[in-house]
């Protein structure tokens, strides 16, 4: 889905619903006050405060739902710290969605893993919950995710719960309390997934995770083209005029925030 000129209007919206994910991480159901939001797994909107400005934020819930959406922010500046506030009957602006969702098509009747890393999760929950939805969709759905520690893990609850569809794999790096999942980095459970050569893989975390993970995929003889990665640093205005997004010739907001790796591997300000 491409911008056009009903993306650049701004809908007025309530939230209904706030949960403190972590610490400094909120989630936020919306409704638009007239009208629906239609997106695409992997598509972003801007979330406006009054008063305050602006923000892109990745879209956490699956297209099926119709009455609302849902998105997760940090707190992390002015306007974020503002979001994290926000309270029920609250009002904001939302413009979007923008920029490419994932290829949901390209992955029909295929073996398909996600791997996660930190607040890359909030994004990926999209495709979760369509996959959940649509399980004969997919040949097989497998979940990667690693977190800095048991308290930092998104959806954990969810997660946990998604064994009637997808095989799941949660790892944290430090391990304190009670914690049911796995403990240590995220590559040293790579091995642990069922990987083919045909798979799709699916990513979105910090660059430093992608160093490392897409070697370690590489192996298995999976195709770049079949590797796609969810980029969300640096947008501003989410429609390609402010320049903060861009990397060589491409735009997160416009060309991405989804790119197959095929298409960026060879930018170096890419990852």
């Amino acid at each position: 889905m491409s911008c056009n000129t009903c993306d650049y209007k701004l809908k007025e919206a309530t939230v209904i619903k706030t949960e403190k994910l972590c610490r400094d991480i909120i989630s936020l159901r919306i409704k638009i006050d007239k009208g629906s939001l239609k997106f695409i797994p992997g598509q972003f909107i801007m979330l406006s405060i009054f008063g305050y400005g602006e923000v892109p934020v990745g879209i956490t819930t699956t297209p099926d739902i119709k009455d609302y959406f849902e998105v997760a922010v940090r707190s992390v500046g002015t306007v974020t710290r503002a979001i994290n506030r926000l309270k029920e009957k609250d009002k904001v602006g939302i413009r979007g969605p923008y920029g490419n969702g994932y290829d949901i098509k390209e992955m029909h009747g295929k073996d398909v893993v996600v791997v996660a890393g930190g607040l890359g999760m909030a994004p990926l929950r999209s495709l979760i919950e369509y996959a959940g939805n649509h399980k004969k969709v997919f040949k097989s759905f497998q979940i990667l995710y690693g977190a800095k520690n048991p308290d930092e893990v998104l959806y954990d609850h969810e997660l946990f719960a998604c064994d009637n569809f997808a095989r799941t794999i949660l790892t944290v790096d430090e391990k304190k309390g009670y914690w049911g999942g796995e403990t240590g980095l995220i590559t040293k459970h790579i091995n642990k997934l069922r990987i083919t050569p045909d798979m799709r893989v699916i990513m979105c975390g910090p660059p430093i995770m992608y160093k490392f993970i897409i070697p370690e995929i590489e192996k298995f003889g999976i195709p770049d083209e079949h590797i796609q990665i969810l980029l969300e640093r640096r947008m501003k205005c989410g429609v390609g005029k402010c320049q903060h997004c861009t990397f060589g010739d491409k735009y997160v907001c416009i060309d991405g925030p989804v790119f197959k790796y095929s298409d960026i591997k060879d930018n170096l300000e890419a990852i």
